[in-house]
């Protein structure tokens, strides 16, 4: 036998190093991207949380004009969730409406109905801004404040 054919042999046993090394490296990049975050302390369970946390909430105030009012301020959000979806969601509200979709108009709340034209109607803002669409396609975010207001147009 000849040597050079022993040395060219003698490192056939190790080519699997490389993929192997590669391998245990990628192993440990999926590892890493996939495995929870220790940098705080979680809960054990949901029961253990503070009350809300994790969950993202919207606000609703409805000002009747007359000093009575009635706020619900832990109206739990998702996205594409509309101002007709909050009022929907509310059980303790007698809603009524006209039409659908972008011609949606609400005409009572609580038996306060719309007067027309000269008389008092209900009107909505988001966080302070008076609405430009039609309740029924206002999508809102997670934080926003609706208020609703029965009164004379401004």
């Amino acid at each position: 036998m000849d040597s050079t054919s022993e040395n060219s042999c003698s490192n056939c046993g190790s080519w699997w190093r490389l993929p192997a090394l590669l391998s245990l490296v990628l192993a440990a990049i999926v590892i890493s991207h996939y495995w929870p975050a220790q940098s705080h302390p979680q809960a054990e369970n949901a029961s253990d949380m503070p009350a809300g946390h994790g969950r993202q909430h919207v606000s609703l105030a409805i000002d009747f004009g007359d000093g009575h009012t009635k706020d619900i301020t832990d109206v739990a959000w998702s996205p594409g969730m509309t101002v007709a979806d909050v009022l929907s969601g509310q059980q303790n509200l007698a809603v009524e409406k006209k039409g659908s979709g972008s011609g949606a108009l609400l005409t009572s709340i609580d038996g306060s109905a719309n007067q027309g034209a000269d008389g008092k109607n209900w009107t909505f803002s988001v966080n302070n801004q008076l609405a430009d669409r039609s309740y029924a396609v206002y999508e809102l975010q997670a934080g926003d404040h609706v208020l609703w207001t029965f009164g004379l147009q401004r």
